[in-house]
């Protein structure tokens, strides 16, 4: 005798709907960031972090002793490039991981430190956007080029992982 065949909309013998493929069928595998372009731009969002590491580290040396302590700016960048970094690293794992998620996140936080440094620091301390572009792309100081450097950074790796979330891959293991 054989066992009715499962009908349309109900789960087959008790088995939650989603739940894990019968016996002798491969799961459905799972849709994942494409793996060399999640990889790029991993490797892209560790360096502008690494980048915001240097400019913390320039306040924190630098400015510090040519102003004789702490001024308001000195720790708004430093605490700003801490998170900043902090943020970008949680979201490059995530997207080495090749999570659709993680790469799209990452997308965001690049895309939202390119216009934070072009847009909202200029109008937060009230700075000419002419006077703000020259300064980053000066390169005269450690800061300015370590910004400089990260919004390049931060521009390659949104572009590679909009391309890691949109270009999807299977996993074969389910």
């Amino acid at each position: 005798m054989q066992p009715d065949p499962p009908q349309p909309g109900f789960p087959q013998y008790g088995q939650p709907p989603g739940g894990p493929a019968p016996w002798g069928q491969a799961a459905r595998p799972k849709p994942r960031a494409n793996t060399p372009a999640a990889v790029i731009a991993g490797v892209l969002a560790l360096l502008a972090a690494a980048m915001l590491v240097w400019f913390v580290l320039y306040n924190v040396f630098v400015a510090t002793e040519a102003n004789g302590g702490l001024s308001v700016i000195s720790v708004q960048n430093m605490v700003s490039g801490v998170i900043s970094a902090v943020v970008l690293v949680i979201a490059a794992a995530f997207t080495f991981a090749r999570r659709i998620p993680g790469a799209w996140t990452l997308f965001g936080f690049c895309v939202f430190y390119v216009v934070a440094v072009f847009v909202g620091m200029p109008l937060v301390w009230g700075t000419p956007f002419s006077s703000q572009v020259k300064w980053l792309f000066s390169f005269d100081d450690g800061d300015s080029t370590a910004m400089a450097l990260m919004i390049v950074f931060c521009v390659l790796a949104a572009v590679a992982a909009a391309i890691a979330a949109s270009v999807k891959s299977h996993d074969r293991k389910g």
